[in-house]
């Protein structure tokens, strides 16, 4: 069991003295239910069951991985698996890297989005010191058995349960802002609630491809500007999840690709460029045994596939738009600025709408 709880401490380690006490002040057992669910990278997931398999529950629980505890908002049961996971014990990898990233000082207060199973706001609220941590839930299940797991783990953490991207004014201004669900866009609720200097941390999640972590700084003008960091995906937060696969309508239009979509889809530091100039176009990649790149919005879609008739990647798009095209330009675009890498780019949320940018905030990436 010894090597088990390594792979937990192990991601932990690098965050000093502080954080590893925090950790083993706060076993993830006591915030994992007895039922859940695992899901590892391409293969079959399987259900946790402590009742039945003590061994396997206390194995998962003890390991690097992410752990499914509630699926479609609730109305599928865990041990049924499947369907859209909603609610989770997150990878402790991940949970350690997002943590970093709030470069938290002891008595901070700190807001998180997003309470989950309640470890991580366990977590912080060990760090920073007993009662400086709102977390807000917007599931009234899953923030009830946070407050059991909480309480059982003796945290005085206040629990909110309401719509996260609101932020909890009576509490601000904050010193850091914690959000553990995927967005598209930042609340600039977090900044109005944040203090000059504070910080923001975020899985951006655009519709595109996957997403990164973003760490903002409050400009104390109603702005919050940083970079974004390494790459993550996440569970999005509820009212900013994208809609299903739209499939081609009727006006169906041909030709041939101007991009290899391999490529297009291929290049991580591309993805972020054409996530900022195609905002709201969610991109799918067939997981069958040829490469297909879908992309589509509300009124189009397109698909992209290789056509042994045409000896060439062939585009099928209908709707209002090309999509693929707009895709195409982006990437091309993203090559003539000297294929910027990944490190090189930033983000600033504003009244006015969040931007993304390259080497500083005045040379955007836009339409």
């Amino acid at each position: 069991m010894t090597n088990l709880i390594e792979q937990i401490t192990g991601a932990f380690e690098p965050l000093g003295s502080r954080w590893m006490k925090a950790l083993h002040a706060n076993p993830r057992g006591l915030f994992v239910p007895d039922q859940a669910w695992v899901q590892p990278e391409d293969d079959h997931g399987y259900l946790l069951d402590r009742t039945t398999d003590a061994a396997a529950w206390e194995k998962a629980v003890n390991s690097d991985i992410p752990i499914i505890t509630q699926i479609d908002d609730g109305a599928t049961p865990v041990a049924q698996g499947g369907g859209l996971y909603t609610s989770s014990c997150s990878m402790p990898s991940i949970v350690a890297a997002q943590l970093e990233l709030l470069g938290l000082y002891e008595d901070d207060d700190v807001l998180e989005v997003g309470t989950g199973t309640g470890w991580t706001a366990a977590l912080i609220d060990s760090y920073v010191g007993e009662g400086q941590v709102t977390s807000i839930e917007v599931d009234i299940d899953v923030h009830r058995r946070a407050q059991a797991n909480l309480a059982r783990a003796g945290r005085d953490v206040r629990l909110i349960h309401g719509d996260g991207t609101l932020g909890h004014p009576d509490g601000r201004p904050y010193d850091a802002v914690h959000v553990t669900v995927g967005v598209a866009e930042a609340s600039l609720a977090w900044v109005e609630q944040t203090r000059p200097g504070g910080t923001i941390v975020f899985p951006w999640m655009p519709a595109w491809r996957p997403g990164a972590f973003v760490a903002l700084r409050a400009l104390g003008d109603g702005t919050a500007a940083g970079r974004i960091g390494t790459g993550c995906s996440f569970m999005m937060l509820r009212g900013q999840r994208t809609s299903e696969l739209r499939g081609l309508g009727e006006d169906v239009r041909e030709r041939v690709a101007r991009v290899d979509p391999r490529r297009l889809a291929g290049e991580w530091a591309a993805g972020i460029f054409v996530s900022a100039m195609l905002p709201g176009v969610v991109c799918t990649i067939g997981t069958g045994g040829s490469f297909v790149l879908w992309a589509h919005t509300d009124t189009s879609a397109a698909c992209v596939g290789w056509s042994k008739a045409a000896g060439d990647w062939l585009v099928e798009c209908s709707g209002d738009r090309d999509l693929y095209a707009e895709a195409e330009e982006a990437f091309l675009r993203w090559l003539s600025w000297g294929s910027p890498a990944a490190e090189r780019f930033g983000y600033t949320c504003t009244p006015a709408g969040d931007v993304v940018w390259v080497d500083h905030p005045g040379r955007l990436v836009s339409l």
